[in-house]
């Protein structure tokens, strides 16, 4: 559970925090080169609040402070399986056989375990929401990993917001019980998903995969083009059913790398955007799985083309994907070290404020959160304070360390020993 809330209050000054992020308080100018600004706020009854001019605080010395990280495609059915596993040195058709034939062990007891190894990370790491697929075989309620999750979902509703996505082959859309598995996810509030395999795609696949969204009520999220294919062309055929059908729902693309390899991507970003199809690019694993080949040094980085996506105005952010299983052996849910890898594959230091939103209210809004990742006034003091002072320190281990507060209140020891003075919250560094 998060920590009580009490009435006591902590005042802050003289933090750090990307504009694009703060809504609500005073501050002067961005900084040009960072898009930092400075400013002070309070924590009252474990909410973000309008600091006081004369109220004494602990000065924080610059420090940027973030507020709760989302991170909205995680796969934590596989997640710390890597032990039994391994990792693919082949590509993703490879880490692909190496987790199913793993699929055997995954038990409730097995996934529900690693599902609370996760978590804790997570929660360490200033995560307060997160979107997981899941491999459903079977029906939802039939399916040991939604049995898993479930469990998960409410035990950790106070600490973590979490979603799930039935994450199944297209063929299954052919199979005689796909409407009972689509009316299952409706009732238990999951998401509709299928991976979209290069030369497994067809529109009359595609069109009933709408067509049962559509029926259920259920948004889409959808692993499309995992690929360096140039002529993949799952997300055109998405896109063109989308806008033939005029769907309503929310549709979800993740990793899109084909559109990398493409000589001429502009008409399908364009046709993208038209359809309200948002992107999640994938960073750490698809870094890691394109182009990759034994003995080989990799010519291509395999991300989705971000920049050009963002410019046509598609929303687009960044999440961890795989963490230590067959798709990716290393990371520990930790967001900055997925802006970070971004910000190298993709370029991304000339505008470090604008893509910030990208593991915060962006991808809340994608997933269909609208009322977390800022920092304003009002909302739970839910942030982290990181030993950094500018995006350079922010991206090395040192900066990386931080004090997680959640309602206010520190998870654990860090950057501020806050202790308790009489009616106050007073913090050391």
């Amino acid at each position: 559970m998060k920590p009580s809330v009490e009435t006591r209050s902590l005042t802050l000054r003289n933090l750090s925090a990307p504009a694009t992020l703060v809504s609500g308080f005073d501050h002067g100018a961005p900084d040009p080169q960072t898009g930092l600004v400075r400013l002070d706020l309070a924590i009252r009854n474990g909410k973000l609040a309008i600091a006081d001019p004369a109220e004494p605080g602990q000065d924080a010395g610059g420090r940027i402070i973030l507020p709760g990280f989302v991170d909205a495609h995680v796969h934590l059915d596989k997640a710390f399986t890597v032990h039994r596993t391994g990792f693919s040195t082949e590509g993703l058709g490879s880490a692909v056989a190496l987790s199913m034939a793993d699929a055997g062990h995954r038990t409730e007891e097995d996934i529900a375990g690693r599902m609370q190894r996760a978590l804790a990370a997570a929660e360490r790491n200033n995560t307060v929401a997160m979107r997981t697929h899941l491999d459903t075989f079977d029906a939802p309620l039939s399916s040991p990993a939604w049995a898993a999750f479930r469990a998960m979902r409410t035990e950790w509703k106070d600490r973590i917001r979490l979603q799930a996505v039935a994450l199944m082959a297209l063929f299954r859309v052919e199979g005689e019980d796909f409407d009972t598995r689509c009316r299952q996810l409706a009732e238990i509030g999951g998401v509709l998903g299928a991976f979209i395999a290069p030369g497994a795609t067809s529109k009359p696949r595609l069109e009933r995969l709408l067509a049962a969204a559509d029926a259920h009520g259920l948004d889409l999220d959808l692993h499309v083009d995992e690929t360096l294919a140039a002529d993949a062309d799952g997300l055109r055929l998405l896109a063109d059913i989308a806008l033939q059908r005029g769907h309503k729902g929310r549709i979800t693309a993740g990793h899109c790398c084909a559109l990398s390899a493409m000589e001429d991507n502009s008409r399908l970003i364009d046709r993208v955007a038209e359809a309200g199809i948002s992107v999640i690019a994938l960073p750490l694993t698809n870094g890691f799985l394109q182009d990759r080949r034994a003995g080989h040094t990799p010519r291509w980085r395999g991300i989705a083309p971000v920049h050009e996506l963002d410019a046509a105005g598609i929303a687009t952010c960044f999440a961890s994907d795989n963490v230590r299983d067959a798709f990716y052996p290393y990371g520990d849910f930790d967001m900055v070290d997925v802006l970070r890898q971004a910000h190298i594959l993709a370029h991304l230091e000339n505008a470090p404020a604008h893509w910030a939103p990208s593991v915060h209210w962006r991808a809340a809004k994608i997933i269909g959160l609208a009322d977390c990742g800022w920092i304003r006034p009002g909302d739970d003091a839910d942030c982290a304070i990181f030993e950094a002072r500018d995006w350079a320190d922010l991206f090395t281990p040192s900066g990386m360390r931080r004090t997680v507060l959640r309602t206010g209140r520190p998870l654990s020891g860090g950057l501020f020993d806050i202790a308790m003075h009489g009616s106050e919250w007073r913090a050391s560094a």
